[in-house]
């Protein structure tokens, strides 16, 4: 067994975080939210890769799963329902947001990224009843903090379609 060379790397960075306060009850927004984007169909997608489907053929199915924004939801974590165990409720779920084809895009530059994209984002419920909150990292900052000038405008293009989303989510009100 030969020796095992560890290379650990470590970097301070500023990333641009955002609270959107909005007045609708929680339930709600998680509605609006939802509405606003496409699913990921991890099944249909198993099916491309088995098939060897073409990059043509899986754009065009990414592109019909993603929602009026180009966005959808890759994964969902109802981390509430497992933490209200505890004796105090608690509503929370996280998302994991993004777009494959975008993805790809930013990881032929650098594979390093995928741990950018997707992306996530967290609605929760303040507890004061004045509504509830959606929060996220803005991609342009987590992009940029891997100091490629290339996702530049990656990072506009994903900070344009989540501020599409939560503006339609607060025309819901």
């Amino acid at each position: 067994m030969g020796n095992t060379t560890i290379s650990v790397d470590s970097s301070k960075t500023s990333v641009d975080h955002v609270t959107v306060r909005i007045a609708l009850a929680y339930d709600r927004l998680v509605k609006a939210f939802e509405s606003e984007l496409g699913r990921f169909d991890p099944v249909v997608a198993q099916s491309l890769v088995e098939r060897r489907a073409s990059w043509n053929e899986a754009k065009q199915t990414i592109a019909r799963m993603a929602g009026p924004h180009g966005l959808m939801i890759i994964a969902v974590a109802d981390q509430g329902v497992v933490t209200s165990l505890s004796g105090k409720a608690k509503r929370c779920v996280l998302y994991t947001v993004g777009n494959p084809v975008i993805a790809n895009d930013i990881i032929d530059i650098d594979p390093a990224a995928s741990f950018y994209v997707p992306f996530r984002i967290a609605l929760y419920e303040t507890g004061d009843r004045t509504g509830a909150v959606i929060a996220y990292d803005r991609p342009s900052s987590f992009l940029a903090a891997s100091g490629r000038p290339e996702f530049k405008p990656f990072g506009a293009l994903l900070d344009q379609k989540v501020d599409a989303v939560i503006t339609a989510v607060t025309r819901a009100n």
